[in-house]
């Protein structure tokens, strides 16, 4: 098991497109899975924008992640 810390919008950027080619998915097929542009996903993977709570949450269902929040203590 991986744990990846991320700390900004291009870290998740970098894990998203990471591990979509792993998969074999598509930039489309991504794109229309979560209900966005190609051009959206794009710039999501270039880090040119921020990636909303809801397509994050989304994109770990076909991507198959967890997503964790914790508590710093």
């Amino acid at each position: 098991m991986h744990n990846n810390y991320i700390n900004d919008s291009k870290d998740a950027a970098e894990v998203i497109k990471k591990r979509r080619g792993e998969l074999g998915i598509t930039q489309k097929q991504l794109a229309d899975f979560c209900n966005l542009s190609h051009n959206g996903i794009s710039k999501l993977e270039g880090g040119e924008t921020d990636i909303k709570l809801s397509t994050l949450l989304k994109m770990s269902v076909i991507l198959g992640f967890k997503i964790t929040l914790e508590m710093d203590e």
